[in-house]
């Protein structure tokens, strides 16, 4: 009986430390979630530093992005010419559609002219349109920051283009050959001038003769051209004469250009032509230099308003400064620039402009409105004007009927984005003449003294962007400017962002959890778990933190101590203190730890005058802890402001022999927080 008495009191004794487990972690899993937040404490002051370092980096590098302007480093850098760089390879092969078009001067009454009947008249016959394929060959880079290369510029005949026009219409032109040699030989000895008139009548040459359009601009063979080949092969080392194909002769040219350092803005543009920065046929720098001049295919970058900008081509066998004509931006494609225009005066000779003086060749000043070119196209006496001798001196058109001069048809525009330096469509319009001074020492060319005959002109056009380049520089132009600004602000607002964010959050967290230390102050009492004896003795074991509003888990007994309504007393204050977390509806994060731990111990006290049945018991501990450190003074001493205890018989029997006694006890001492999970009661 005595062994079936004890294991019967036993298992009622574990089936009630089941009960109160269960109920305890219910009751208690809301409440100590408070704790979690001492737990979290590192984790927020790493969140928080984190956060305020990153605004840190971020208003760091919007000041960096303000100081230094990184679109602007990248933009210098894209433009500085190097060997395989985009704007070198662009500058190399230009992928552009670029078209010559050629008018003739068709003579239409060389019969009446010839005989002195009437004054020339001439018809403008055209477009003839080619494509130029313009190429930097045999690029070469040099140390002083230069790039060497030969110039390359074939045609290529553009049928569609040339508005039903063909290469094999024939037209009446100026014999070019025999004119030049005469014009050449007016001034000469006597017996030179009788050599060549004979030359001129056994040959029948004539000065007015009809051809084909195409062998006028790339030759035509005679017999004064094949001589000149023969006996002054380092005058005339061509063997035909043809006018479009000696404007576009590019042999054994050499050109050196900048590669844009140490300067950005003059990459692509000339440093010198044929080993030199001037034109051997020009006396003084406004005439003769072209350092830094445009080919057409880059102008200088970042132009200013009041900048003016030289362009040079071989044809114009001179440099020719242009100017903003207005400002107002003009858009091409996705593309926007303004519109430069030649110079006021350019062909003025010194009646002006006193720096044009220059261009009298030999001390001799042409007409206002023509230069002397005739340097440039080995000694033929060729003039350059505006197309119909457009701003020209008034005689130039009196002595040539047929011509039409008009500013919008025959004026030279280029269409510049002014920080890139890109082309978006230019118009080159020159006038190719024959100038002639006194030649009656030719009776067969007389007539042509003191005139000056248009021959053709041509315009350089470049009407658009291709696509490609266009969405290219677009995105470069047009886009990115806009990321420098945009990183700056975003790099000031995210940074202040996140700031503020870290303070607040760091003066958050400190704040609700000092209020979360006042809540466990007035929510959780010390628990002292006595270990009751045999002999009746309680003995103080650990001390443990317990959740004061638990009733149902607490073991009570009223012993006449303390008041009967101490749990009413302990619930006051903290319903106050949940409606007070309610109301701040912070989130409140805790962790609890809940050991409950039966300890069911055997104490068989023996003496001579007592039984082994008779003097058996069983003692439960019941150990309620969160992560502190247990408290037993050593003499077990406990300051208890009451003691409350509930007997429990586990005994079905009313069996007086195994009465168990648990009792706790409620101490209104402040728990202290300390690292200890889960520990064992001790005993004393």
């Amino acid at each position: 009986m005595t062994i079936r008495r004890r294991f019967r009191r036993r298992n009622s004794l574990k089936d009630f430390m089941e009960v109160v487990y269960q109920g305890t972690r219910r009751r208690f899993s809301k409440d100590f979630k408070i704790l979690e937040q001492f737990k979290t404490l590192d984790n927020a002051e790493e969140s928080a530093f984190l956060m305020l370092s990153l605004g840190i980096l971020a208003i760091c590098g919007a000041v960096l992005i303000k100081i230094f302007h990184p679109y602007d480093l990248i933009f210098k850098w894209k433009l500085t010419m190097s060997d395989g760089g985009e704007i070198f390879n662009l500058w190399a092969k230009p992928p552009v559609d670029l078209y010559l078009k050629v008018y003739l001067f068709n003579i239409t009454n060389a019969a009446a002219f010839m005989e002195g009947r009437e004054k020339m008249h001439v018809e403008q016959v055209g477009p003839y349109v080619y494509k130029e394929i313009m190429t930097h060959e045999n690029i070469t880079f040099n140390e002083n920051n230069t790039m060497s290369t030969n110039p390359s510029h074939p045609l290529v005949w553009q049928e569609h283009l040339s508005e039903g026009r063909s290469e094999d219409d024939e037209v009446v032109m100026l014999n070019i050959a025999m004119l030049a040699i005469s014009h050449l030989t007016a001034d000469k000895p006597f017996f030179i001038r009788m050599a060549l008139n004979s030359l001129f009548m056994s040959q029948d040459s004539k000065p007015i003769v009809r051809m084909t359009a195409k062998e006028f601009m790339f030759g035509y063979a005679t017999t004064l051209t094949s001589l000149g080949n023969t006996f002054l092969p380092g005058w005339i080392y061509f063997d035909k004469v043809g006018l479009v194909d000696r404007m576009m002769d590019f042999n054994n040219d050499f050109e050196t250009f900048h590669t844009g350092v140490p300067d950005p803005r003059f990459s692509g543009l000339y440093a010198t032509y044929r080993g030199s920065p001037n034109l051997r046929q020009w006396d003084g720098e406004h005439c003769s230099n072209i350092e830094n001049a445009s080919d057409g295919v880059k102008f200088p970058s970042f132009i200013k308003p009041n900048d003016t900008i030289k362009f040079f081509r071989k044809s114009m066998c001179r440099p020719v400064t242009l100017h903003r004509a207005d400002d107002e931006l003009i858009n091409k494609g996705s593309l926007s620039g303004y519109r430069y225009i030649f110079e006021d005066n350019l062909l003025d000779n010194g009646r002006v402009n006193e720096n044009n003086k220059c261009f009298c060749r030999k001390g001799y000043c042409q007409p206002v409105g023509l230069v002397d070119v005739t340097d440039c196209y080995y000694g033929f006496p060729i003039s350059l004007s505006f197309p119909h001798f457009m701003d020209g001196d008034p005689r130039l058109q009196t002595d040539i009927t047929g011509l039409e001069p008009d500013k919008e048809k025959h004026s030279s525009e280029f269409i510049i984005e002014p920080e890139s330096g890109l082309p978006l469509s230019l118009s080159v319009k020159v006038q190719i003449n024959m100038h002639f001074r006194d030649m009656s020492a030719y009776g067969r060319v007389k007539r042509f003294s003191h005139l000056t005959v248009p021959m053709l002109w041509f315009e350089i056009t470049l009407p658009e962007l291709p696509d490609s380049l266009d969405s290219r520089f677009n995105f470069y132009l047009n886009i990115l400017p806009y990321i420098e600004p945009l990183g700056f602000w975003s790099g000031i607002i995210v940074g202040l962002a996140l700031l503020v964010y870290a303070v607040t959050r760091a003066t958050m967290r400190l704040t609700t959890l000092s209020k979360k230390g006042q809540t466990l102050e007035v929510n959780y009492a010390r628990a002292n778990i006595l270990q009751v004896a045999a002999n009746g003795v309680y003995n103080p074991c650990e001390m443990k933190l317990l959740h004061a509003n638990e009733k149902n888990n607490m073991i009570l007994r009223n012993d006449g101590h303390e008041s009967d309504d101490l749990y009413a007393e302990l619930q006051t204050p903290i319903n106050q203190n949940q409606q007070q977390q309610q109301s701040s509806k912070i989130k409140q994060r805790s962790s609890f730890a809940l050991e409950l731990e039966p300890a069911i111990s055997n104490t068989d006290t023996s003496s001579s005058s007592s039984s082994d049945e008779g003097n058996e018991s069983d003692t439960a501990t019941l150990t309620l802890s969160r992560n502190s450190t247990p408290s037993c003074s050593d003499d077990g001493e406990t300051n208890n402001d009451s003691l409350i205890s509930k007997s429990f018989n586990s005994d079905d029997d009313d069996d007086d022999d195994g009465e168990q006694n648990i009792g706790i006890s409620l101490s209104s001492c402040r728990s202290s927080m300390k690292d200890s999970h889960g520990s064992v009661p001790g005993q004393h």
